[in-house]
């Protein structure tokens, strides 16, 4: 029930940030938004295909394998999201070949399949956001830079708690508050 709740909620919140940043990545040649906007609708992807899984009424030999095939999807797109909110910190103004991105979100869900290592790359992808995010909130006290590192900072904070197997609904509610930060930075912004 409390997974189901965190699934609609993260839902509701990238949905909304992708929807709303979805309009401003087409008025501007800002690399750095377009890839906020990108990363949005992957892990609006990710959540909703947890969700459906998750809320399957299929037999456990059907979820099952419904569960091996949704998996690798899954982990992919949860990497790949963090790979872009990172790339938006380091592409800003310039357009680059995002390629090696996919690459390494493809190395990710390969090699999650032996060994579970999703949480390790999250965890390491949001540390090395979470410093840029700093340096560049250092260099310029923008708004949106001041609430992209605290939603980072919360994003990092929930992998460490998922990668030491703490409570998944204090790492729930920190992704979700998290979301909403994203969300109320990027409304508090575009007004």
């Amino acid at each position: 029930m409390i997974t189901t709740l965190f699934l609609i909620l993260a839902i509701i919140t990238t949905l909304s940030i992708y929807i709303e940043t979805r309009n401003i990545s087409r008025l501007s040649s800002h690399q750095g938004i377009k890839l906020i906007n990108q990363a949005f609708l992957f892990l609006s992807l990710a959540y909703i295909t947890a969700f459906l899984t998750s809320t399957s009424s299929l037999n456990i030999a059907k979820l099952s394998i419904l569960t091996a095939l949704t998996q690798p999807l899954q982990t992919y797109l949860f990497t790949i999201a963090a790979l872009y909110l990172a790339a938006s910190l380091f592409w800003k103004n310039q357009k680059k070949d995002a390629s090696p991105l996919h690459i390494i979100a493809l190395l990710t869900t390969i090699l999650n399949n032996f060994n579970e290592i999703l949480p390790l790359v999250l965890t390491a992808i949001y540390a090395i956001t979470a410093m840029q995010a700093y340096t560049n909130y250092e260099k310029k006290k923008t708004t949106f830079s001041q609430f992209y590192l605290m939603a980072i900072a919360l994003l990092l904070t929930s992998s460490i708690l998922t990668l030491i197997n703490f409570s998944e609904l204090t790492s729930q509610a920190m992704t979700i508050a998290a979301f909403s930060i994203f969300l109320y930075g990027t409304l508090k912004t575009i007004k």
